[in-house]
């Protein structure tokens, strides 16, 4: 037998063997019956294997950041749900990476106690700084249609007076990919 092709077909192989067959004599004086080929075709690859999420654009995201801050990515399911908590400490705080694709929904919901904190979501790709969510403006809540893969960056702060006398406020952040 030897191997004709091998193909990709998802996370598994497809191998297409052939059978040689031989012109030497066997006890019985006959040849080898040939095995025949299957009357289907074998399954091609899709020629578009299903995109993931894109890599997580860490130097960019890190170009956005003060130096009180520490970059933390968010890893979950393409689709689905992840709650992270934190405590932003005067202007110290953790900013979250998310990747996202095109096409996908982001939200991005925080809750906390204090007054005067709030979450800013960035992409990465609009290396200004601009936030396309700005929760002292907008709301505890972002809503986010992506429309280019890309890599968000979720921000939380205090806003600055209370940030200027070292105040601390605990926070818990739902991030929600679809």
């Amino acid at each position: 037998m030897t191997i004709r092709s091998i193909m990709p077909f998802g996370s598994v192989l497809l191998v297409t063997l052939v059978a040689a067959c031989g012109g030497g004599s066997s006890s019985g004086g006959g040849t080898t019956p040939a095995v025949a080929a299957p009357s289907t075709p074998v399954a091609q690859a899709p020629a578009v294997l299903p995109k993931g999420l894109p890599t997580v654009n860490t130097s960019a995201a890190q170009a956005l950041l003060s130096s009180d801050q520490v970059l933390q990515t968010v890893d979950f399911p393409e689709s689905g749900s992840k709650t992270v908590s934190g405590r932003i400490e005067g202007y110290k705080s953790t900013a979250y990476a998310v990747p996202a694709k095109a096409g996908q929904t982001l939200t991005v919901a925080m809750t906390t106690s204090s007054t005067s904190a709030y979450f800013n979501v960035r992409d990465v790709r609009d290396q200004s700084g601009a936030a396309i969510h700005r929760g002292e403006i907008d709301g505890p809540k972002a809503t986010i249609s992506v429309p280019a893969d890309t890599t968000y960056l979720i921000d939380p702060f205090l806003v600055r007076a209370v940030a200027r006398r070292g105040s601390t406020a605990d926070y818990t952040l739902t991030i929600t990919r679809q």
